[in-house]
């Protein structure tokens, strides 16, 4: 008789928490797009910035009193100063520091991918926050009689550059520097999605229309900036003062490959050269003689886009590509291990309709064949996520329950194949990347 599976573990974040964080950044926006809310573009020029304050902060202030209620402290910094503060210890950090943002301004402008407008949102958001850069010196001051690893990456680096070699760990700098990859990768392009999801979004609560209610695009809209929304929020408020810095970075080649596949610039030529499923027909206007099931076939779409969406905010302060930053195990998490991914190709079916046969049967068939190499893109990312994440006893646990209890369960044993199989050892040993 197989033994019992676990119980479920607990989250590394509270739903009610997130969706409180959700409804502020929300209210935020709405404000702003009624007017309600005005800033000075010249102190704060990033214009979703205070929408993503809102949201990061009741985050913030919520789970620092959730922890402290609930006995959970923080997993790299100590409750109480543990060791004399040493300056030269606080210099190597910031020297650290210093080196790895020179680092990646240099690829910034190395790159022409970062050239001409398109990041123009990206670099106002970094002016927004530039002011917060003299709080550095002070956390870092504060953090390094807490810090449970005295030599940390950043120490580390510093020490490097003062060339003493020996103080460095390359295993621990690798994951340093891949970790600084993902935030400087992935934060532009979604402050700069953001931007544009955010400013279209405000000029439908501009018009005052009772009518866009039933807008379809004003939904579909909105449930893409409230995933953006907890994007950018994780990806800047990646710390270990709040418990949300990353444990670790996905360490293969192939489960970067998968990712960065989907993002832009990779994708304008992969997948739109190579995987482009769409046609020329689309939901809308194959539906269009049918008024009543068009308006279903929306319904349908925007619950899927309002699922993915959701599935991000279940994330709180943690969300992030390519990296464990604590195991989510409650909201739509507690249903199917990949709620976004599933949610977001369903939806890419009913949007594209690829089985209409517009033309003719090879070319529906094509289109669908595809979308099928889309979805196994985004299956690998799948599997490649699980494996990185297995290296926690945490997600081990949580994807064994989930063999028993997930949505899907009835899928697994049909097809073990799909069933997550724990590995023979779980690698528990991850080191604490950068913050």
């Amino acid at each position: 008789m197989p033994p019992p599976a676990p119980s479920l573990p607990q989250s590394a974040t509270y739903p009610c928490l997130n969706l409180l964080a959700l409804a502020a950044g929300l209210g935020a926006i709405a404000a702003a797009g009624l007017g309600a809310l005005q800033l000075d573009t010249a102190l704060l020029p990033y214009r979703p910035l205070p929408s993503c304050l809102a949201v990061a902060a009741v985050l913030v202030c919520g789970e620092w009193l959730l922890r402290r209620r609930r006995g959970r402290g923080l997993s790299d910094l100590g409750p109480a100063p543990s060791r004399p503060r040493s300056w030269a210890r606080i210099g190597c950090r910031l020297l650290g520091l210093a080196a790895t943002l020179g680092l990646f301004a240099l690829g910034y402008w190395l790159l022409p991918e970062y050239h001409g407008s398109f990041y123009r949102p990206y670099w106002l958001l970094l002016q927004s926050l530039a002011p917060v850069c003299v709080l550095v010196p002070l956390y870092f001051a504060w953090a390094d009689r807490r810090l449970r690893a005295e030599r940390d990456e950043y120490w580390q680096l510093g020490r490097l550059l003062c060339g003493h070699w020996r103080d460095a760990d390359a295993g621990a700098l690798r994951r340093h520097f891949l970790g600084w990859t993902v935030k400087a990768f992935f934060l532009p392009l979604m402050s700069v999605y953001l931007n544009d999801d955010y400013t279209h979004l405000t000029g439908y609560f501009h018009r005052h229309d009772p009518a866009l209610l039933w807008n379809y695009d004003a939904w579909f809209t909105l449930c893409y900036t409230i995933d953006l929304l907890f994007c950018v929020v994780g990806y800047t408020v990646s710390l270990r003062l709040f418990d949300s810095h990353m444990r670790s970075v996905e360490p293969t080649l192939l489960g970067w490959a998968a990712a960065l596949i989907c993002y832009q610039p990779f994708y304008s030529v992969i997948g739109q050269d190579y995987l482009g499923y769409q046609g020329s027909l689309y939901w809308d206007n194959w539906l269009a003689p049918w008024p009543a099931l068009k308006d279903c076939w929306a319904a349908a779409i925007i619950v899927l886009s309002l699922l993915y969406a959701l599935a991000t905010v279940a994330f709180g302060l943690r969300f992030s590509n390519l990296t464990h930053r604590g195991i989510i195990t409650n909201g739509l998490y507690r249903l199917t291990k990949h709620p976004a991914y599933l949610s977001k190709n369903l939806s890419w079916w009913l949007i594209s309709v690829p089985f209409v046969w517009s033309r003719d049967g090879v070319d529906a068939l094509r289109h669908c064949a595809l979308l099928l190499l889309v979805n196994g893109v985004y299956f690998l990312r799948a599997r490649t996520e699980e494996r990185h994440l297995s290296r926690d006893p945490v997600y081990v646990a949580y994807a064994t329950w989930m063999n028993q209890h997930g949505l899907f369960a009835w899928l697994g044993r049909a097809l073990p194949r799909l069933r997550y199989r724990p590995p023979s050892t779980a690698d528990t040993t991850s080191a604490l990347p950068a913050a």
